[in-house]
């Protein structure tokens, strides 16, 4: 299969001990969507300092979402309760749809059923994240951030507009920040 990014770019940006490769296993309940299975296998999930992947964070926690909140934290909606722990990103819990692919995030603080359809999938996100990755490296000292910001922006975007449809996504805020100095 074809990726967006390649497992070499991504080790290139990240640095071997900056990827989390995942073995294809079957999902509890059901099989793990093929092409993100593939993905998670042979390019794999970013794991540094702003994007936590599940597998680097304690390994007695349950990748299940069903069993990640407690009672004090809401009621998760039914559809999500066959949902997967994938990472933290920007005070939130990123969780991938097993079935579809599609990858979701949960605000910290937030109600459980204002989450967030945050990527078409997986390969979206680590895209989104590699790109990030290559802006954060470059040199800003002589050029306007503003600017820089958007075209990064616009270049997600042209990969898929998900990330930006909601005004308050973890990207726009990130994105937010970085214009800020925050970043």
């Amino acid at each position: 299969m074809s990726f967006a990014v390649s497992p070499g770019e991504l080790l290139g940006a990240f640095g071997l001990s900056g990827i989390v490769y995942f073995p294809l296993h079957e999902a509890s309940g059901g099989s793990l969507d093929t092409r993100t299975a593939e993905f998670l296998c042979n390019v794999g999930l970013p794991d540094d300092f702003y994007f936590k992947s599940k597998a680097s964070a304690g390994q007695e926690e349950s990748i299940n979402l069903a069993e990640w909140f407690g009672p004090g934290d809401g009621t998760l909606p039914e559809e999500c309760r066959a949902w997967l722990v994938l990472s933290y990103f920007a005070a939130s819990v990123i969780a991938l749809d097993p079935e579809t692919g599609k990858v979701y995030a949960f605000g910290e603080g937030e109600p459980l059923d204002s989450y967030v359809h945050l990527h078409r999938d997986v390969e979206s996100l680590v895209y989104a994240l590699f790109l990030f990755k290559k802006f954060e490296k470059s040199d800003h000292e002589d050029a306007d951030v503003e600017e820089q910001v958007e075209r990064l922006r616009a270049e997600i975007e042209a990969f898929d507009p998900l990330p930006f449809e909601n005004d308050q996504s973890q990207w726009n805020l990130v994105l937010d920040e970085v214009i800020e100095g925050i970043w």
